[in-house]
């Protein structure tokens, strides 16, 4: 699987799918499945909590 910055899913908590990867601000995020990266894309703006998270991670891990 592709370097992923996230092992968990912050919609459902459940582990990261290979099958559910994206690209967010130039790192790759991950998602528990395909049903869940595409709410994500598709409500970016919608979604504040999700976007947070991964800002979150991006900053603990220096990216």
């Amino acid at each position: 699987m592709e370097k992923v910055i996230n092992k968990y899913c912050p919609r459902s908590g459940k582990p990261v799918s290979s099958d559910s990867l994206t690209d967010y601000r130039g790192h790759k995020v991950g998602f528990c499945n395909p049903g869940c990266r595409d709410d994500f894309a598709a409500n970016i703006e919608d979604r504040p909590s999700d976007t947070s998270y991964f800002n979150v991670v991006i900053k603990e891990h220096d990216l």
